[in-house]
């Protein structure tokens, strides 16, 4: 819609404020696209990775880009463990390892089969071991045939959809969220688990890094590493799942949110010196 959008501000003589996440931009643009994107006078971005990827596939102006990162709403806090595994079906003893999203055979980067492998030989240490799968696509009769034929079939547990209002349930009975995704525009949904006190573990790809901020939340590790990495995470000791809270709503809650976008948007208002010395110029014109 960026093309139509840009015609629309001409018209109006308004500025233009694009707003992108991650796979639309990933992939070459049409000629269109492209232009009409490079023209707009502000680009708000996910994360810093999805800059980076406008950057290069729209030619766009990084001074006209800014990475603020998306949020969660208040739903997601620490509650009640016990209950939220009952709620599941989880023994109190079980390790849980979870993961929320689509199984879109497009969509494989997800990595839920980077985990499935994995689970026979870590089950042989971590009794009660429980991998939890929400989610649905056409995917699942693959990823299902290899829990299979890796031992797996009695550890995965494949829930299908699982509603908005029961999802912080699912992370506030996890120990782990587990994603080892390397195409995410940001991954929402290790913000999620973090702001119930769960743990994530991700790669260090995409814009997942922003998510679990390099470490500082939850980790974010090589592709390589990621076998030792997840049996690290199983194996580490209870963490203070309030404070993981706490940390994780500091830096994603809708009052840092708020705060990123005022400062990315203030250089287009009337009269602003531009705090952050964004070139805020006549916008280059898109000829299509």
């Amino acid at each position: 819609m960026t093309p139509l959008a840009y015609l629309a501000a001409r018209v109006a003589s308004a500025q233009l404020v694009s707003h992108v996440h991650g796979l639309e931009v990933w992939e070459p643009l049409s000629p269109f696209v492209r232009r009409a994107l490079a023209a707009s006078d502000l680009i708000l971005c996910v994360s810093r990775h999805t800059v980076g990827k406008v950057v290069d596939t729209a030619g766009a102006d990084p001074d006209r880009c800014a990475a603020i990162f998306n949020t969660v709403d208040d739903r997601f806090t620490p509650g009640d463990r016990a209950a939220a595994r009952a709620r599941f079906g989880i023994a109190p003893e079980a390790t849980v390892l979870s993961a929320v999203a689509r199984l879109d055979p497009r969509q494989r980067h997800k990595g839920h089969d980077r985990v499935i492998p994995l689970l026979a030989d870590l089950a042989r240490d971590v009794p009660g071991l429980t991998y939890l799968v929400a989610g649905t696509g056409g995917d699942r009769e693959r990823l299902e045939a290899l829990a299979r034929n890796t031992g797996a079939g009695g550890i995965v547990r494949f829930l299908g959809f699982v509603s908005d209002e029961d999802l912080p349930d699912l992370y506030r009975a996890s120990d782990l969220y587990v994603m080892p995704s390397h195409g995410e525009g940001f991954g929402i949904a290790f913000v999620e688990a973090m702001c119930c006190g769960t743990p994530a573990l991700g790669l260090n790809a995409g814009g997942a890094g922003d998510a679990l901020r390099h470490g500082e939340l939850g980790r974010a590790v090589a592709v390589a590493d990621f076998p030792a990495a997840l049996r690290t995470a199983i194996l580490a000791p209870p963490i203070d799942r309030a404070a993981l809270a706490a940390r994780s709503r500091a830096a994603f809650g809708r009052p840092a949110f708020a705060a990123r976008l005022a400062e990315a948007t203030a250089p287009l208002l009337p009269g602003h010196a531009g705090a952050r010395h964004r070139t805020t110029g006549p916008r280059p014109p898109c000829r299509f």
